[in-house]
């Protein structure tokens, strides 16, 4: 899986032109998302879509864009239309179930 962490909304831009890609949106003081985004990677490593890593706290612009009210949260966008948002209590079954059907 390839991580990118956000730096400039031009990385948004980019991969909204891609088929499938996954944002989460986390904040330096979330101590849930410290302990998901590992588990993310770990669920997620054996599919080959990029994963946009967001800080809600200097994005707060983009956050609210995407409705984005509580971390963490994971997005998953197909041909620039959000499919999935799980947040806070995030289920890794329904992400990678959803990944499947993506993949077939």
């Amino acid at each position: 899986m390839n991580v990118v962490i956000l730096e400039n909304e031009s990385q948004v831009r980019q991969m909204m032109k891609l088929p499938v890609f996954m944002m989460y949106f986390t904040t330096p003081d979330c101590g849930v998302c410290k302990v998901l985004y590992p588990r993310l990677l770990e669920e997620t490593k054996d599919y080959n879509y990029p994963l946009l890593k967001v800080d809600a706290s200097v994005f707060k612009e983009l956050a609210g864009q995407h409705l984005v009210l509580s971390v963490p949260t994971v997005l998953i966008f197909r041909n620039q239309k959000e499919l999935l948002r799980q947040s806070r209590y995030i289920d890794f079954n329904v992400i990678t179930r959803l990944l499947d059907l993506l993949s077939d």
